[in-house]
């Protein structure tokens, strides 16, 4: 499992003198209590242990304890230790009462309930009792701590590239890796992380997990010393950990080999990169097909997998449907939180952006969405893509699969683009398009019905598909072998569906609401944002239940007319009417603020908003965008929900979307309007970054900068029936 060479070559023999002093009282000692060692080392020699005794009366349990002379002897061993920097320290296991064992480890580390710690010379050092019971359930869950630092290492938030490690290498009875990597602290410094990770066997089965990390900024003279000590205790090299050393990314990547007792990855013929394997629920209750890039960096148990390979990392599980329309909710929840998350570190990430929630082609109901942007390099001032994407595929009514794929070109490398390739052939989507460039495509035909069948999904979104400059050609490994996918193994029907074209005054009508659209990671191409399925017509039933009150076409229609009529420009009529009736209303502002606050209304934010529209010039009708955009939105739900048809809703939003023309002379306008009224509505002040109403004005810069921006649409284009 190396990944690196370490360098071989016996170690100095650093305190000869020193043993020499005291070969022959340890002898004396060795044949008296009991080999001293410092760890499992190749020769096999094993640390000490002892069990102290239950009893509470002092007196000793002479199967357990050893005698006063033989502890006294001990302690002098531990006085005499033959390293300058390393002493031998008891560590009590608390989960073992009475169980107390010895290791090496630096003079000045303190031992509390079982835990040591030190920060000294550059170095930060713990140890602490592994567990105990059989050894093979130590090793096993030593590879599984590999495993979960090289899975942390390369995640979206782990900030670390140029990760390395030795593998799982063999010392006697202990086992240990090194790893290494860059990254970057808190305050946005960059650092070079050297790790060791040591498992120190002990003869009950239990073990003690110590570990190292070496900064080089507080390395001193004594560091090297220090380490050479606890290499040359155990028996092994420890250069590659220390200050100044060098090492490279792992050169066999591709060395895919299956873990013991997990399941295996089947070569796939057409792939280089991709196999086969499946994972499936907790319970067992179902089984899916999974395909992953093969990888030294590879782990794959009953319910999950992940696969690290030249600067792609794919994960995935299954996960429960526990509600209907899961894969929308579930989804649009994740790419929230990755979305958020990227939008709040605007030291080091710009350029954030959040792709609609586009159908995965040949999949019925699968979901694919992206969170794309670009984050500045570890080692200079550029900025660099960064992909989070997600792809959910239904597996039954009970069960979907989820899988996470995150590409960061900081550590990308000459193979990088092949693997990415052969994962947009085996899931049928396209990964390029976000990461930069644009490749300029004619429209899809027109098609009867939109949003009703698979021919009506949206492939488009904010970044037309593109291959970077350099990327290879569509061709496979095996020549002309037509390659196995994802929709193929599911039951799909393997084809690539086009996006509707819907008439230009049906997307005129679409981008009067793009911004609610987007900010629900839904397609402003599509009517309402979604395909009409089954799923998504529950989740507008429940969203028109919850916040309307709509339940039938009656309450439907009349929630329209309330919006066209009064909405909340009404209220902010009466807002200010009230205020005009309270001499407030033409105040200037300081003025305004002291009276307004000694008065009756003050907790009502909306009155403030009301003033400041007013003295914008504006009267309570400029924000009838608020409300006669909600009633385009609201038709769109209806012919969704089957309460209009699609004629009658088309219909109802020409003579709506005509009034809006009327109003306002710009989209610009239009959508100044809207979020005053959305500000007027929420009782938002705006005044905090993550403020909901700067949120959604966000939501509209992001679309009107986009390569697929509505608003490229004549705001004075004539409106027809074209349906």
């Amino acid at each position: 499992m190396s990944g690196m060479n370490l360098q071989s070559g016996g170690m100095k023999d650093m305190r000869s003198i020193c043993r020499a002093r005291v070969m022959l009282f340890v002898f004396v000692i060795l044949l008296l209590v009991m080999s001293v060692g410092c760890g499992s080392r190749s020769d096999g020699a094993t640390a000490s242990f002892k069990k102290k005794s239950n009893i509470s009366n002092g007196k000793s349990d002479e199967g357990s304890k050893p005698s006063d002379d033989a502890r006294e002897s001990a302690d002098s061993v531990k006085e005499e230790s033959p390293f300058v920097y390393l002493e031998k320290k008891e560590m009590e296991d608390i989960n073992d009462p009475g169980a107390v064992y010895e290791i090496y480890m630096p003079r000045d580390a303190e031992v509390t309930d079982g835990f040591a710690t030190l920060s000294q010379h550059g170095i930060s050092y713990t140890a602490d009792i592994y567990g105990y019971g059989e050894a093979d359930q130590r090793y096993a869950s030593f590879e599984d701590h590999l495993t979960l630092k090289q899975k942390y290492a390369h995640e979206a938030d782990s900030d670390y590239i140029d990760v390395a490690d030795t593998g799982i290498i063999e010392n006697g009875a202990d086992r240990y890796f090194i790893f290494t990597g860059r990254g970057v602290d808190y305050e946005g410094v960059s650092f070079e992380l050297r790790q060791l990770y040591y498992l120190e066997m002990q003869p009950s089965g239990a073990g003690i997990l110590w570990d190292i990390t070496v900064y080089e900024d507080y390395a001193d003279e004594d560091t090297d010393p220090l380490i050479d000590e606890l290499a040359e205790c155990h028996g092994i090299n420890l250069d590659l950990i220390k200050p100044g050393s060098t090492w490279a990314v792992n050169a066999d990547q591709d060395s895919y080999q299956a873990k013991e007792g997990d399941k295996a990855l089947e070569d796939l013929e057409g792939y280089q990169y991709m196999g086969l394997t499946s994972i499936s629920d907790y319970y067992r209750e179902t089984y899916c097909d999974l395909m992953l890039p093969k990888a030294r960096i590879t782990d794959i148990d009953r319910t999950s997998a992940f696969s690290f390979l030249h600067g792609v990392l794919v994960s995935a599980d299954v996960s429960e449907i526990y509600a209907g329309n899961a894969l929308v909710t579930a989804m649009k929840s994740s790419a929230d939180i990755k979305y958020e998350t990227a939008l709040h570190n605007p030291q080091t990430i710009r350029n954030v952006k959040r792709s609609a929630m586009l159908p995965v082609p040949g999949l019925e109901n699968a979901l694919q969405m992206a969170i794309s942007y670009e984050k500045k390099s570890y080692q200079s001032e550029e900025y660099l893509p960064r992909v989070e994407a997600l792809c959910y595929i239904p597996i039954d009514d009970t069960y979907y699969l989820s899988l996470e794929i995150f590409l960061s070109y900081e550590q990308r490398d000459d193979s990088t683009d092949r693997v990415i390739q052969e994962l947009e052939t085996a899931y049928g989507i396209d990964l390029f398009q976000y990461l930069g460039g644009q490749d300029e495509t004619d429209a899809p035909e027109a098609e009867e019905g939109p949003n009703q069948s698979s021919d009506a999904y949206a492939a488009e979104s904010e970044a037309p598909a593109s291959k970077p400059e350099g990327a290879p050609k569509q061709d496979n490994a095996a020549g002309d072998v037509t390659p196995l996918t994802m929709a193929m193994l599911m039951g799909g029907d393997g084809e690539t569906t086009d996006s509707p074209d819907l008439p230009d005054t049906v997307l005129w009508f679409n981008a009067t609401y793009a911004p609610l659209t987007y900010s629900n990671g839904f397609n402003w191409r599509l009517v309402g944002g979604l395909q009409i399925t089954e799923d998504n017509k529950e989740l507008i039933d429940w969203g028109l239940q919850n916040s309307w009150n709509i339940t039938d076409r009656t309450s439907a229609l009349e929630a329209v007319e309330r919006l066209k009529e009064k909405g909340h420009r009404q209220t902010c009529r009466e807002c200010m009417e009230e205020l005009n009736k309270m001499g407030l209303l033409n105040l200037e502002e300081k003025e305004f603020r002291k009276k307004f606050l000694q008065s009756n209304l003050s907790d009502d934010y909306r009155y403030v908003m009301a003033y400041n529209i007013h003295k914008a010039g504006h009267d309570a009708d400029y924000l009838a965008a608020w409300d006669l955009c909600r009633v385009n939105q609201l038709y769109a739900d209806f012919y969704i929900l089957g309460y209009m048809t699609y004629e009658e809703a088309m219909d109802a939003s020409l003579e709506n979307s005509l009034v809006l023309q009327q109003l306002y002379s710009s989209w610009e306008e239009m959508v100044d309007g809207y979020m005053l009224g959305f500000q007027f509505w929420s009782k938002d002040s705006g005044s905090k970054e993550d403020s909901p109403t700067k949120e959604r004005y966000r939501y509209y810069e992001m679309l009107k900068d986009s390569d697929d921006s509505p608003y490229e649409l004549d705001w004075n284009m004539e409106l027809t029936k074209s349906w």
